[in-house]
């Protein structure tokens, strides 16, 4: 009886080339996961109208639930945002924001980069001009973000006031 030598699990050509298809497989097994994904985000919505449409569904007050930083906070900054959960209000108006709470106020500019369905991503800037960038994504009344500029790196709710 004679015997494949390629199809032979002993042989290196057969383990080369299940080497081969194997990352083929991975590709196809995630395009597949992944098409429900971009069907479903194929909106007719421009980026434009979907800023627009963020930027409308941002103004307002919201005050701030929860904040975990990523990178652990010196004692000062720990005694202001304890002071601030749950009383500090942020206000969104047309590309000005405002923040109100016990041991601060102070105000800047806002301006939302892009949006998608209810993902977006902004950029905070003081009064120094100088940036925050922030990721967040609508839950309902609530608002998950993501701050990504020291010494405020971490993950917060926001809840409409």
């Amino acid at each position: 009886m004679r015997r494949c030598v390629i199809a032979c699990p002993e042989t290196a050509a057969y383990r080369r080339n299940v080497a081969m298809r194997f990352p083929k497989l991975v590709l196809l097994a995630c395009l597949a996961a992944a098409a429900p994904l971009v069907v479903g985000c194929g909106a007719a919505s421009t980026p434009a109208s979907s800023v627009t449409a963020a930027n409308q569904r941002l103004g307002g007050a919201w005050r701030l639930q929860s904040f975990a930083p990523l990178v652990a906070l010196d004692l000062p900054l720990q005694a202001v945002l304890g002071a601030e959960i749950g009383t500090l209000t942020v206000t969104f108006n047309q590309g000005a924001f405002s923040a109100v709470g016990p041991g601060v106020t102070f105000n800047g500019r806002y301006e939302v980069q892009s949006a998608a369905g209810d993902q977006l991503s902004l950029v905070l800037y003081d009064s120094a001009n100088v940036p925050y960038h922030f990721s967040a994504q609508f839950a309902g009344n609530l608002l998950h973000f993501q701050s990504n500029d020291k010494p405020w790196v971490g993950f917060g709710a926001l809840e409409r006031a």
